[in-house]
């Protein structure tokens, strides 16, 4: 079909033959393949290739021109991509779903102790019994994060059962009442076993992760600049969770999940079972934050509570959700980008009012938190996106004289690509 067919409604179907209009353009042609499966994984896929380069290289650049130390550090890539996989689920549940849970620490530092004492080797006894226990020293990589989701998941379904049953404020309030509980246990009556104040991974409680599939140790330089194996390894773990949500999103599981967002009654009253539903999304976004934690681990070969439990960690995925922008898929990772960015290098730095920031790089993060709000409200992804957009119309308008293209007319939605009805209903 060459020519656009008029519509019973008195609008055209715009059609797509490659000859004029839509499609009559190199950049036309690449539009129509943007939502695609295989595209979105290979783009971020080949975007955290160039992340390690961003942060220690280019940063590094800028940060000898200005004489300030901007520039990020090898490690701090692979903790980027450690939190942008629990953001990834967490936006699975805030996002799509609307439960807004501040209990997620719980499945990130739980999968953390579970994948740490797979790998120690440390005799641990157990109060009230009396026998001591020797834990089975297995330090593989892909062992660890398999423990730490399966650890998650097997915490969040317990943790959903009771607290989905409560919406709102309510459901928050109880996600952060469990999670404080495992803190404290952890911080205390569980020392036996996570190492208490003096946390987990130092001294007898040490633990060491082997090579990964038995031949790369994870220390060594990758062929990708800037980064050792584990960041490669981390981020091939977070091309796979990327492509997980994706395939969750777009499937008839992720439409219910967006429907409940929108209008949980509605969803009730087709005949779908919202709490089963509402209590899946909970599980497989603690799931996701399960394999962050054990990551974090292999990381940092060291937990303590403060860093893994506590109520603050669920807030940063909070924050790194909203920055990056709630609802999309790559707005996690931008998110987590600021976060980790601002905590570990702005957090070093003197700013001209502020002096030293040191401790005080949660007022540094607030204020970039309340700018990101004020000019982007849908999350810095969305903004992001916006001025791609406008830049590819600039590419169009001047490089293919596309004037009367579907997106100059204002025919195309230029977020979604779907036809728009180009009058004010």
């Amino acid at each position: 079909m060459s020519e656009d067919e008029p519509r019973t409604d008195g609008g055209t179907v715009v059609t797509d033959d490659g000859s004029s209009g839509s499609g009559s353009n190199p950049i036309d042609k690449i539009r129509q393949h943007k939502d695609k499966e295989w595209v979105v994984i290979a783009g971020i896929g080949i975007s955290l290739l160039f992340l390690p380069v961003f942060l220690v290289e280019i940063l590094g650049v800028i940060a000898n021109l200005i004489g300030t130390s901007v520039g990020g550090y090898q490690g701090l890539a692979s903790l980027v991509l450690i939190f942008a996989i629990a953001v990834v689920g967490y936006n699975l549940l805030l996002g799509y779903v609307g439960l807004l849970s501040f209990g997620h620490a719980a499945f990130f530092g739980m999968a953390a102790y579970a994948s740490a004492l797979l790998a120690s080797e440390a005799p641990i006894t157990i109060p009230g019994v009396g026998t001591t226990v020797t834990m089975p020293g297995i330090g593989s990589p892909v062992l660890m994060v398999l423990v730490g989701a399966i650890m998650a998941t097997l915490l969040a379904w317990p943790i959903g059962f009771l607290s989905i049953r409560r919406s709102g404020v309510y459901f928050a309030v109880l996600t952060l009442t469990f999670g404080q509980m495992l803190y404290f246990f952890a911080l205390a009556p569980g020392s036996w076993m996570t190492g208490g104040d003096n946390g987990f991974g130092t001294g007898q409680t040490g633990f060491e992760v082997s090579q990964l599939l038995g031949v790369i140790h994870l220390e060594l330089p990758s062929p990708v600049i800037a980064a050792n194996w584990i960041y490669v390894f981390i981020a091939a773990i977070t091309v796979i969770a990327v492509a997980v949500a994706y395939r969750i999103i777009n499937s008839p599981y992720g439409l219910v999940f967006e429907a409940l967002g929108e209008n949980e009654q509605r969803v009730e009253f087709v005949g779908f079972n919202v709490f089963r539903y509402k209590l899946m999304a909970f599980i497989i976004s603690g799931a996701f934050a399960g394999v962050a934690g054990a990551l974090f681990s292999i990381h940092e070969a060291y937990i303590h509570p403060n860093t893994a439990l506590y109520w603050i960690t669920s807030g940063d995925f909070v924050i790194m959700n909203v920055v990056g922008g709630v609802g999309t898929l790559a707005g996690p990772l931008l998110g987590a980008l600021v976060f980790e960015y601002i905590s570990n290098v702005i957090s070093g730095i003197s700013l001209p009012v502020i002096g030293s920031v040191g401790s005080l790089w949660r007022l540094v993060l607030g204020g970039t938190f309340v700018i990101i709000v004020w000019l982007f409200p849908e999350g810095l992804w969305a903004g992001i996106r916006a001025g791609l957009v406008r830049l590819v119309h600039a590419v169009e308008r001047s490089v293919f004289d596309a004037t009367d293209t579907p997106a100059a007319r204002g025919d195309v939605d230029v977020e979604d690509g779907t036809q728009g009805r180009g009058g004010d209903d």
